[in-house]
């Protein structure tokens, strides 16, 4: 299926050559990726703008179901209605990069936009919580390490 994310197969491929950095998570576990114009997101004002940012587009989602990460395509009405544990908010000249990559090192990628600022990147749940659900080798291969050596 094309989107604006281009082929949602490759995001898939992608997810199960790199199936044991999800592992660890629990079922129904989400992480979502929105564009930043679809985000309504207003430049400069990034963290509070995406409390009040009336989202319109699409969000791809990655949903942990049990046996795996799934990409599947959703509909983004705002940061509220999202559903995710963890939100990365792309520029469109990133997500064309992410779509070129994804039969490489598309994670790389993403932990290099990250430091860049090419991708946003929000947290939607506490750190216990997302312990709790697995998250920390997929965080730390991103190289964020908000979850920390002080546990």
């Amino acid at each position: 299926m094309e989107t604006a994310f281009g082929d949602l197969s490759a995001w898939q491929a992608m997810l199960d050559r790199h199936a044991e950095l999800f592992s660890e998570m629990s079922a129904g576990s989400r992480v979502g990726f929105v564009s930043r114009a679809g985000s309504g997101i207003t430049p400069g004002k990034h963290a509070a703008g995406l409390m009040a940012a009336p989202g319109a587009g699409d969000m791809m989602a990655w949903e942990h179901q049990g046996a795996g990460m799934h990409t599947r395509l959703e509909s983004y009405a705002g940061f509220q209605d999202a559903r995710v544990d963890l939100l990365f908010v792309a520029e469109d000249d990133a997500l064309a990069t992410l779509r070129e990559s994804l039969n490489g090192e598309a994670l790389a990628l993403i932990k290099r936009l990250i430091r860049k600022g090419g991708i946003m990147f929000y947290v939607m749940k506490n750190k216990y919580q997302l312990q709790d659900a697995g998250y920390e080798e997929f965080l730390e291969s991103l190289g964020l390490a908000f979850l920390g050596a002080c546990r």
